[in-house]
């Protein structure tokens, strides 16, 4: 908490820069600018953004839950229940009664290890407004609700015999085995491995649920598969079979398309010597999976080994990879005996029920559990109102954590983690998460999806104040700490870091993205941002505004910081910092009445694109040409999404009844294709080529694109106070406030947690 401390200093003391109106700030602390490159630091570790919430607040509550008491008791305080699930039954039954009217109820858990799981809110045990239901950690320690088990230190044994054999002899002496079946486990309590990916195509084979296989996790730490190699990927040779599934171009077969294919071969490639050779010496390659990129550096999947071709040295996938595969797509192999050898790696003999596992320090002092259960842990039904969870930690599922379907509930203080699917499935309307932290997290970290954009009525959901942080550890692309669908919802002050993918993926209309404070994601994807929307014309009226950006990506890797993608329009973006990117600071995929104004950019390899890929498309033969030239393209089928909604619609977006399909308008600026009414002015941008980034002729065009201020990195250092050092407080003759006068210096302790 010290470093936590500190770091919140230097982050309230920071200057940020206000154009005209308004803002932009960032955490300097977690980040450093070299004149000649971008440079990685690492982010602060070892220490907890999380805090316990107060928890002797609590005079008289009505219920009671100790890991001592019993379901037979009353619930009172000297005979409190066992678990949450008896409390909530008497919650219901206190509700139904009527014979009193309370201004709240009150359900207090002791610290504690609970073993509980699908724990359902609905109607019945439900709140007013005037009488809310609250779930909330009371006394010293830890409130645990967990649906994984505890594995005994003293159950783990040597390894020995013909498994031992198989493992690499420098390390058989720290592989441990435990038999499952001491804790009356089988195969169908964990699960058996399932392809794993945003791209997958396992169930058009085989039918897969949605349910992931149990995982490990030490000192609550998610451990990994047994893998090879440890570090980094492999790549694809020759691609010898493109398999029958094979189309690169986004977006892809349809589902179909998939289903006149279904089971037919995967792919098939050439493995490098020193790899073929590596699978050769395991003793066998049934149950060996392999992950990938296997075409684009942004669709991740899993599959099987079908086959291993010793004549071409070759390997062949039993699923196909959506876009086919390519020579240099990138894999490795994981669910491999022989390649337990690396500390937190881990292996399961399904046959046998047997864990193997290389622990990364002594076990005998460290918490091992395995996840089992594979349902949710809390759920709120879609019929459950005014019922909040405080304080409690939520752990210990291969589903999702927890499912918040109902209207006018929260989750605040709560610690949500280790679950192998989703942190929190939010759906309904007035809902909040507040204060949490959510990590170890398998998939996204928040889905929601609330609001009526039909209608035009709005989700009024909150995602304020939280540190979502390591998701995406099991799928890790199209993912995101938070996936936004929906109208009239808003996500704020979150601190998101350390993940593959995205930070906030958003579609839909009226949604507020504001003072996030996001750092170190998108470290496996180019073709991404860390705010990202795309995909649909129609998503108009989202404001992204005040956040800070930066460094994002890593290695090979080169993300965008925000990213309207596929003729995205209606967007605006204003007051945002973006520091250290990769690739364009802001990349804005054709669309129109976007506005982006008023931004920070410091030292991205790219500053701003804005292309015309529709218009380039239908008038040039461009590649987006086949969304655009047809009137079952994609562009027209969103389009005409759009001329489809209601009178208010045209109301609040003007202009936007005029987009359609008549093709005699092709200089008309209301004709869809035009990149029109568009205003890129006012943004800052001081990169290594002093140039504003890429920008289309025809936005020149069709749109305003002046007023922005670009410098030479190298040049920069005098604008601030100390640069090199990550202070970007402006020197007091800096050039930037004479080159313009309409900046201006503010501190900007609104940015991130709060």
């Amino acid at each position: 908490m010290k470093n936590m401390k500190l770091i919140k200093k230097i982050i309230i003391s920071i200057i940020c820069i206000v154009l005209v109106f308004a803002v932009a700030g960032t955490s300097i602390a977690l980040y450093k600018l070299d004149m000649n490159k971008y440079e990685r630091t690492a982010t602060p570790s070892g220490f907890s953004v999380f805090t316990q919430p107060q928890k002797k607040l609590i005079n008289d509550a009505d219920f009671y839950v100790s890991t001592k008491g019993s379901d037979d008791n009353d619930g009172s305080f000297s005979a409190p229940f066992k678990t949450i699930k008896k409390a909530s039954g008497a919650v219901e039954k206190l509700v139904s009664s009527g014979t009193k009217k309370y201004e709240k109820i009150t359900v207090a858990v002791m610290a504690g290890e609970y073993a509980e799981s699908d724990i359902l809110f609905d109607e019945k045990g439900s709140g007013s407004e005037g009488t809310p239901v609250t779930y909330t950690a009371y006394g010293d320690g830890e409130v645990i609700v967990n649906g994984g088990m505890t594995l005994k230190s003293e159950d783990f044994e040597n390894v020995s015999g013909e498994a031992a054999e198989r493992l690499n002899k420098d390390v058989v002496n720290n592989v441990k085995i435990l038999d499952l079946s001491k804790y009356n486990l089988t195969v169908d309590d964990y699960g058996k491995l399932k392809s794993v990916g945003g791209f997958t195509t396992e169930k058009y084979y085989d039918g897969a649920a949605e349910v992931t296989a149990c995982e490990l996790f030490f000192n609550n730490s998610r451990m990994e598969l047994a893998k090879y190699p440890n570090e980094g990927n492999l790549k694809e040779g020759e691609v010898l079979d493109k398999s029958d599934c094979y189309e690169p171009n986004p977006p892809g077969p349809t589902d179909e398309t998939w289903l006149e294919r279904r089971n037919q071969r995967g792919g098939t490639f050439v493995m490098d010597d020193e790899t073929y050779n590596r699978v050769k010496s395991w003793k066998t390659t049934e149950n060996v999976w392999v992950f990938g990129y296997f075409f684009w550096d942004w669709a991740d999947m899993s599959t099987p080994i079908a086959k291993i071709d010793d004549s071409q040295k070759s390997l062949t996938t039993k699923y196909c990879s959506k876009y086919g595969f390519r020579e240099g797509g990138i894999y490795h192999f994981y669910n491999v005996l022989e390649e337990l050898d690396a500390p937190g790696e881990y292996y399961i003999d399904r046959e046998n029920n047997i864990l193997y596992f290389y622990p990364p320090e002594d076990l005998k002092e460290s918490d091992v559990m395995l996840s089992v259960t594979d349902k949710n842990i809390f759920t709120f039904s879609e019929k459950a109102q005014y019922i909040s969870i405080n304080g409690i930690t939520i752990q210990g599922t291969r589903g999702n954590a927890v499912g918040m379907l109902g209207q006018n509930c929260s989750l605040t203080n709560c610690n949500i983690k280790n679950a192998a699917g989703v942190g929190v499935e939010m759906k309904g309307m007035n809902n909040t998460i507040q204060s949490c932290e959510i990590n170890a997290i398998g998939k996204d970290g928040i889905i929601l999806e609330s609001g009526d954009r039909e209608t035009f009525t709005y989700g009024n959901n909150v995602v304020d104040n939280n540190s979502i942080h390591d998701y995406g550890e099991v799928q890790k692309s199209a993912v995101a700490a938070v996936t936004l669908v929906g109208i009239g919802n808003k996500i704020s002050h979150n601190e998101i870091y350390n993940a593959p993918q995205t930070a906030i993926h958003f579609t839909g209309n009226e949604n507020i993205i504001e003072y996030n404070n996001i750092h170190d994601v998108v470290l496996q994807s180019s073709d991404a941002g860390a705010i990202y929307t795309g995909f649909n014309y129609s998503t108009y009226g989202n404001v992204v505004r005040y956040n800070c950006i930066y460094n994002i990506g890593s290695g090979d890797f080169t993300p965008n910081a925000i990213y309207f993608d596929d003729n995205t329009s209606g967007q605006t973006a204003y007051g945002n910092v973006l520091i250290n990117i990769p690739g364009y600071a802001f990349l804005i995929g054709g669309g129109r009445d976007n506005k982006v104004t008023d931004n920070l950019i410091i030292n991205a390899q790219k500053g701003i694109d804005y292309d015309d890929r529709a218009y380039d498309g239908y008038h040039n033969d461009g590649w987006y040409g086949k969304n655009v030239k047809e009137t079952d393209g994609r562009l027209w089928v969103l389009m005409n999404e759009a001329k489809a909604l209601n009178e208010k619609w045209n109301h609040k977006y003007e202009g936007i009844d005029r987009m359609h399909q008549d093709y005699s308008r092709e200089d008309d600026e209301g004709f869809a294709v035009n990149p029109s009414n568009s205003t890129v002015t006012g943004n800052v941008i001081i990169k290594k080529d002093g140039k504003i980034g890429d920008v289309a002729d025809s936005v020149y065009k069709y749109s305003n694109v002046s007023g922005n201020f670009t410098y030479k990195l190298k040049n920069a250092e005098g604008f601030f106070e100390n640069m090199k050092n990550g202070d970007f407080s402006f020197a007091e003759n800096s050039q930037l406030l004479k080159d313009n006068p309409n900046l201006k210096e503010i501190s900007f302790e609104k940015v991130g947690r709060y």
